[in-house]
């Protein structure tokens, strides 16, 4: 007999995110202060210990330790609540000192910052954790952090305070700052820019980059008319044909720049007016060049080369077919006109 268990879908899609985040890594620092209150014992022995925890007690590593060098039973005697939650764990991070006459300015405050790593310098999961602080003189069990400074270790910082501990703990406050992530140089992705063109027909070619955003992009050799954004998208109208080497970068600010080169040919298509007619009193032109290109129509009362001046009349496009026409209303007071027509 087989047992088939369905779940609905809402809850699948629930755990597949909680599976995501579980093994999420931020690395950062988390810093502790606090502020110990010496209560006036008659000790003049010293200790004070700071350990770290998960959110459910689970023992991480001790941070702080300052106190005599004895026995394993006497920190057990004045401090043993960070003796029972190492359980034999000697791993220690950061400060660690001889015994103290007091806790101003030797123990107290106690400001520390764990790097979030375990005992073996692995980085620790992101979640919640705790700090634990205990401190006592040689006369006896000290006082702790009774319910540990919780805090969440995240993409996100925090600085977290938390109220006096009776007349044993003020001016308590976990600060969490993950690290910026390392920036990553730029690799260009893209093939190289669209190899050839044609004057006066519009060319666009969109250049891509992985790397940490943002990334700028810059070109240098480009065929006349034509520009780059620093989104990277090339765009315009040739103006000049020819062939035109250059290169495409880049950068973000991480080196090194990435850079790619390019050869682009730029054609001309050969126009022409192939029609002149009057139609009444408007003159109607039509010729061919280069498909969806862009063309302009001059016009002059004279062509000598010493007098002529044209003048734009009308800018338009071929059709996708290479053709255009145009209507131009006739002047009966110019016994004469000129036309040309010219790309772009």
């Amino acid at each position: 007999m087989k047992t088939i268990l369905k779940f609905p879908s809402a809850a699948l899609i629930g755990l597949a995110l909680a599976g995501a985040n579980l093994f999420a890594q931020t690395d950062g620092g988390a810093r502790l202060q606090a502020t110990l209150l010496d209560y006036n014992g008659s000790g003049a022995k010293h200790w004070t210990v700071v350990w770290i925890t998960t959110a459910s007690g689970t023992f991480i590593k001790s941070l702080w330790k300052q106190g005599p060098s004895i026995t394993a039973s006497h920190w057990n005697n004045h401090c043993s609540q960070w003796y029972a939650a190492k359980a034999g764990r000697t791993a220690l991070d950061g400060y660690t000192s001889a015994t103290a006459q007091n806790y101003t300015g030797t123990n107290s405050p106690v400001i520390l910052t764990w790097n979030c790593r375990d005992a073996n310098n692995n980085l620790a999961a992101d979640g919640a954790f705790k700090f634990w602080i205990q401190y006592a003189e040689d006369n006896g069990q000290g006082p702790y952090t009774t319910t540990g400074l919780l805090w969440t270790k995240g993409p996100t910082g925090a600085t977290n305070n938390y109220a006096n501990q009776g007349a044993n703990f003020s001016n308590m406050r976990v600060t969490w700052t993950p690290s910026a992530p390392p920036t990553v140089a730029p690799t260009v992705t893209s093939a190289p820019p669209t190899a050839s063109g044609i004057v006066g027909v519009a060319y666009n070619f969109a250049c891509t980059a992985t790397g940490t955003a943002p990334i700028l992009f810059a070109a240098s050799g480009l065929p006349t008319g034509l520009t780059i954004s620093t989104a990277g998208v090339i765009s315009g109208r040739p103006i000049l044909a020819g062939t035109f080497n250059g290169t495409i970068t880049a950068a973000n600010g991480t080196l090194p720049n990435a850079t790619q080169p390019f050869s682009i040919i730029i054609n001309v298509v050969p126009v022409s007016i192939v029609s002149v007619r009057t139609d009444d009193n408007d003159l109607v032109l039509s010729g061919t060049g280069p498909a969806n290109g862009t063309y302009a129509v001059l016009i002059s009362t004279n062509i000598s080369p010493l007098a002529a001046q044209w003048t734009p009349m009308a800018t338009n496009s071929f059709d996708s077919q290479g053709n255009f026409a145009l209507t131009n209303r006739l002047d009966p007071n110019l016994p004469q006109r000129f036309y040309r027509l010219r790309v772009p």
